[in-house]
């Protein structure tokens, strides 16, 4: 099997919270994080299972640590993928289509109280950045990271 090289996360950006691995949003992401965990270059990012992490997981229907312990075996992007598919609860497409809806979806609440403390953040440590538009966690972080996302 070949070595797969953890993302530097001191230096780089998982990838976009968008960004899907067999039809499978968040994962990508997730897994960069958790293979940067083991690496020790996890930088300032959130450990596995982060709350993004756990809204994913509860979608698809898998363990957090089962899920982290296929990564951490050496598996591939695909591998990894398969393994989550082979794993997740029955009726995963309406749930990932809920799912993707949802990740682009305005919040409100306390949740929207929790976006405007991190655009806060932000708008402290990046001014050059327009903060107007982000009304989710997915375009938060895909503004900070500099990723395409619809409505920014």
């Amino acid at each position: 099997m070949p070595t797969i090289t953890a993302k530097d996360l001191t230096k780089e950006f998982p990838r976009s919270p968008l960004e899907e691995l067999d039809g499978l949003p968040w994962l990508p992401r997730l897994i960069d994080k958790v293979r940067a965990l083991r690496a020790g270059t996890l930088g300032a990012y959130t450990p596995f299972p982060c709350g993004g992490d756990r809204h994913f997981l509860g979608v698809v229907g898998v363990d957090a640590d089962q899920l982290k312990a296929a990564i951490e075996g050496g598996a591939g992007d695909t591998g990894i993928a398969q393994w989550v598919l082979d794993h997740a609860a029955p009726g995963l497409d309406e749930r990932l289509a809920d799912y993707r809806e949802r990740s682009l979806a305005p919040v409100s609440g306390e949740m929207r109280e929790y976006l405007d403390g991190a655009l806060s953040e932000l708008k402290a440590a990046r001014p050059d950045l327009d903060t107007t538009r982000v009304d989710n966690f997915t375009r938060l972080l895909c503004l900070e990271e500099g990723y395409p996302c619809p409505g920014l």
